[in-house]
């Protein structure tokens, strides 16, 4: 379990630094909103999720219930997000397209490797 809650730290330490400063490269630095602070929440959270259900499959609590937690967990992440990000999300001041797709990156990010690690967890069990 050790290996493995290291391995996700690495992997989304890594995915946390080069997303975000390779994303704010790209853009230099002309959003209207907290970008490098819509990272660092999805890489906690992700991290987190990770952890947690890679200690609940190896502990045998609720074992047959991951997946219903991991959308719980999940659902819980999008309702934070919307909580901390709601000044962002829910202005009245008209944000450009391409700069709501931005804020869509860093979630299409750490989704896409949460899910590889959760399958991958829950594929042993």
């Amino acid at each position: 379990m050790l290996k493995s809650i290291l391995q996700y730290i690495l992997v989304f330490t890594l995915l946390f630094l080069l997303g975000k400063y390779v994303h704010l490269a790209i853009l230099d630095d002309t959003i209207p909103f907290p970008l490098g602070k819509m990272y660092l929440f999805h890489y906690l959270f992700s991290l987190g999720i990770c952890i947690l259900i890679c200690y609940l499959a190896y502990a045998d609590i609720l074992k047959e219930q991951l997946s219903l937690i991991y959308l719980a967990t999940l659902f819980l992440k999008l309702i934070f997000f919307a909580i901390l990000f709601k000044s962002t999300v829910f202005s009245e001041v008209s944000i450009p397209r391409i700069d709501r797709f931005s804020m869509l990156i860093p979630l299409i990010l750490f989704l896409t490797v949460e899910v590889l690690f959760i399958s991958k967890i829950l594929k042993k069990i």
